[in-house]
């Protein structure tokens, strides 16, 4: 039994050292030379998300900037789709309804989870996050009019027997069921977060004009009084904010207490915040 060649031995056999010699190349190099570009242009092929379609596309080819191994592969007109639960390559052919179709994914409550598409189309909400994609595709046929949309429990007159439904039916209906059930609890839940929202804020407001007029009245009495405000840090710094240092004034009374920098600023910003709040509007000047 003779030991049969390898596909290496039988490859460098059909090559002739002569014309190898005159490529300036030898047999083992051409060989090495055709692996590696074999592997390096191999086609990278994608298909259409479109339910369906058999197009497809080389993306090595098409990212090199080279002619395709076949002209059905060119990317020419081919679009992607980065977001929602369908990502992937979109075929000239389908750019249009996939376009007008685009879906979302949208996070709701008790870890479920929709697809929303561009034409205002939801998907019932699922648990499962992998069934928003056969869901959409399914609308997708719809839309362009391949599919024949079911008949609904709606649009059928009258009531439907009970030996009629079917498990798949009456699982609807429970998981409908659900979902209401869940968005009641959740409605209310959010109602009442606002009425209270709603109560804080009443009750901050209604102390806001008693505290306001609380800080008048202080204005009034610190601009009565006789002490020196300057003496002492903390009549300095109230002044400062309720009445009001102009410039000059503030630098002198920062280098007498040693206020920095940062003090200055904040002093000066909480004035501005204060101002239009308790000082009197100044009637135009005619």
């Amino acid at each position: 039994m003779t030991e049969q060649s390898t596909a290496w031995d039988r490859l460098l056999g059909l090559i002739s050292l002569t014309d190898a010699a005159n490529q300036g190349t030898t047999p083992e190099q051409a060989i090495a030379d055709a692996i590696r570009e074999s592997v390096v242009n191999a086609p990278s092929l994608r298909n259409c998300l479109y339910p369906g379609c058999l197009r497809e596309f080389d993306m090595t080819a098409r990212m090199n900037g080279r002619k395709p191994a076949r002209p059905s592969w060119s990317g020419d007109g081919w679009h992607q789709v980065t977001r929602g639960p369908s990502h992937g390559s979109v075929c000239p052919d389908h750019v249009d309804i996939v376009t007008q179709h685009l879906p979302r994914t949208v996070d709701v409550p008790n870890g479920r989870w929709m697809a929303v598409c561009a034409c205002g189309w939801m998907s019932r909400p699922q648990t499962y996050g992998g069934l928003l994609r056969p869901l959409w595709e399914e609308h997708l046929l719809l839309a362009a009019g391949q599919l024949t949309p079911p008949v609904t429990l709606a649009e059928k007159t009258g009531r439907q027997p009970l030996d009629e439904f079917t498990e798949a039916a009456l699982n609807e209906l429970y998981d409908q069921l659900e979902d209401t059930e869940h968005d009641r609890a959740e409605t209310r839940e959010a109602a009442q977060a606002m009425f209270k929202a709603w109560d804080w804020h009443r009750h901050t407001l209604g102390g806001v004009g008693r505290a306001v007029v609380a800080v008048q009245n202080y204005m009034r009495v610190a601009v009565g009084e006789t002490r020196d405000w300057t003496a002492d840090r903390h009549d300095a710094y109230l002044w400062g904010v309720l009445i009001g240092w102009d410039d000059d004034a503030l630098e002198e009374i920062a280098a007498k207490h040693g206020w920095n920098e940062h003090r200055v600023k904040y002093v000066r910003e909480m004035r501005a915040l204060l101002a239009p709040i308790t000082d009197q509007p100044k009637e135009p000047t005619t």
